[in-house]
């Protein structure tokens, strides 16, 4: 099948946190086209506010095909000739955190005109309106490192990688290894996604792995981690500990692949907490 659907990880985690109960505003820029048209509907019906989702008839709005494998594992061809590659620090009114109380970048490299001073403006503004900042990353298609985002990485409260890409940033060849290389960089909880195995979370008390919890009938990993994000996100926000939140990561992660797409398959909080309260079941009535 072929299934046009509204993407790209801000969309993602800003649909899976809208349907997880909390509200959301999208801050990003999209072409004055037919594609911009789709994503502005989409985040529209899922609840998102749009107000500051900028238009400009200079670019294109980007577009992914995602590539699909009887497995669920996934590839991409993408067009690099979009408002990704123009979308920077400039675009952001500082005014748009009033209220808010965490903000969400969605991803550090994939937009090159957000540098580490543009990343650094950003992220100083959210921290000082009192918003907890969050982070998550690509690996650079130019090879950048961590010393490129050096004055950024210190206003960060929560940092998402997966185990690839954070082992490129770190130059590190362990989990314990780049944790601790980002912790020394001054961010203040480091989440690496490590696939099928969970992730792995540490701050300056806690350093731990959390199992992931397995869809009997996977379909697609499209988005699995910004679902990921997004589920971790939410828990936070409501009061959860480091690692009842990644949990619930986890779980928000395990039933997004049961359905095609990114956002298809997490529809609610309670759906979540079901998943997760049937896995504790299951577990405390394995024998032994």
């Amino acid at each position: 099948r072929i299934i046009p659907l509204g993407g790209g990880s801000g969309t993602n985690v800003s649909t899976t946190l809208s349907r997880l109960g909390k509200r959301v505003k999208l801050v990003t820029l999209l072409g004055n086209d037919m594609l911009g048209d789709y994503l502005v509907r989409h985040c529209a019906t899922n609840g998102i506010d749009t107000s500051a989702i900028l238009r400009s008839s200079a670019v294109d709005t980007p577009l992914s095909i995602g590539l699909v494998r009887e497995d669920g594992e996934r590839s991409f061809v993408v067009s690099r000739s979009s408002s990704t590659f123009a979308f920077c620090a400039d675009h952001v009114d500082p005014a748009v955190f009033a209220g808010a109380r965490m903000l969400m970048f969605s991803s550090i490299f994939i937009m090159p005109e957000f540098d580490d001073a543009g990343l650094t403006r950003i992220f100083r503004a959210a921290r000082e309106a009192g918003l907890i900042v969050c982070a998550d990353m690509m690996r650079s298609r130019t090879g950048q490192r961590m010393d490129a985002i050096a004055s950024a990485l210190p206003y960060v409260d929560y940092f998402f990688a997966n185990f690839e890409e954070a082992a490129f940033l770190t130059s590190q060849p362990t989990l314990n290894a780049m944790g601790k290389a980002l912790l020394d960089a001054g961010v203040g909880h480091v989440l690496i996604k490590i696939g099928k195995e969970g992730c792995y979370i540490c701050d300056n008390e806690t350093a731990c792995t959390l199992p992931a919890f397995r869809n009997e009938h996977p379909v697609d990993t499209i988005g699995a981690g910004d679902n990921f994000a997004a589920g971790f996100l939410s828990s936070v926000l409501d009061g959860a500990s480091f690692p009842q939140a990644a949990r619930f990561a986890n779980a928000t992660a395990a039933i997004s692949v049961g359905a095609p797409g990114a956002t298809n398959g997490v529809q609610s909080k309670p759906q979540v907490e079901a998943f997760l309260q049937k896995e504790d079941s299951l577990h405390t009535s394995a024998p032994g």
